[in-house]
């Protein structure tokens, strides 16, 4: 199921340009390199936006494993398309099990609850899409 499907103009043709001039093995490390370049860009937004799920708790305090345990994986190429997870690694305190409560809120007791951080990795997402594609058309620009 994907939900999430962009579109990028312009990239079309400058593949097709790549194609011509690298072989296929360096022209999938390019295509790497740019991915990650731009997911290194997408952690460090996702990020600053979850910063604001961090609250202190009188047991534990404000660890902030929210925020540290962000992690971006390497480019990979899953049947044709070239991708990059970005998501929770997980750490000692396991915070992608309770991200999906801060970003869509609960029910407890028949009370809905919204927290402050409610719908921040949506909105940070909708805001970086455009720039994270930007960063990878220009490292791939750069090259020809």
């Amino acid at each position: 199921m994907v939900l999430h499907e962009t579109r990028v103009t312009g990239m079309d043709e400058t593949l097709a340009k790549m194609r011509a001039k690298f072989s296929p093995g360096r022209l999938s490390r390019y295509e790497n390199a740019a991915l990650n370049k731009a997911a290194e860009y997408v952690e460090e937004e996702l990020k600053k936006s979850v910063g604001t799920y961090s609250y202190v708790n009188s047991r534990t305090g404000a660890t902030g494993e929210t925020k540290i345990e962000v992690a971006a994986g390497k480019a990979r190429k899953r049947g044709s398309v070239r991708s990059v997870n970005i998501g929770w690694a997980g750490g000692a305190m396991e915070r992608w099990r309770l991200v999906h409560l801060n970003e869509f809120g609960y029910t407890r007791w028949h009370k809905t609850y919204s927290p402050k951080g409610m719908g921040k990795i949506q909105a940070t997402y909708d805001a970086i899409k455009q720039p994270a594609m930007d960063i990878q058309r220009e490292e791939l620009k750069k090259l020809l």
